[in-house]
């Protein structure tokens, strides 16, 4: 089953925010921010917040957003209706494979050996370090292709639903 949630709704306020980023030392994630109200067809108003560069729609734009569910819900993709645009945030912004957490993996396999086997524990640790380092981004890679592929059938389920002849025509 899914995690993944359609709301559709009108787009009421859209607002664009820039970080500046002390000695211009930028992360890897995009430093846009988008803050995003939809009046959905119940009339409740939900706010999203979106870290991308790429933002296909305006204020008064009919969209259906695709949710990631959980804590705090994250849009994964977005269909414009008033101007048949949409992005797929997944593919869009990706986030880096490898992580600042893997180094610390890295420490935690190679220490053993170090300790255990002393020099040859050294050289052991080299391609210990590359298989898992290779087999993390492989891994990520894999669920972020998959997951993209999840959006992109959410927003043709959406087109199919909500604009008929049109559907396909977002990606």
């Amino acid at each position: 089953m899914s995690d993944l949630q359609t709301i559709h709704g009108r787009i009421v306020d859209l607002r664009r925010h820039v970080n500046v980023h002390l000695y211009h030392l930028r992360p890897c994630a995009p430093s846009d921010r988008y803050e995003l109200w939809i009046r959905c067809q119940d009339g409740s108003e939900r706010k999203f917040t979106l870290h991308t560069r790429c933002m296909p729609a305006r204020r008064g734009h009919e969209v259906s957003l695709i949710v990631a569910l959980g804590k705090t819900p994250r849009v994964l993709g977005l269909a414009n209706w008033t101007a048949l645009d949409g992005a797929n945030y997944v593919r869009t912004d990706p986030p880096a494979l490898l992580r600042p957490r893997d180094g610390l993996a890295v420490l935690a396999l190679g220490t053993p050996l170090v300790v255990t086997w002393g020099a040859a524990g050294v050289v052991l640790s080299v391609p210990v370090a590359l298989v898992y380092l290779l087999a993390a981004g492989v891994l990520r890679a894999g669920a972020r292709i998959r997951r993209a592929a999840q959006v992109d059938m959410a927003i043709d389920r959406e087109a199919g639903r909500i604009a008929g002849p049109w559907r396909g025509a977002l990606h």
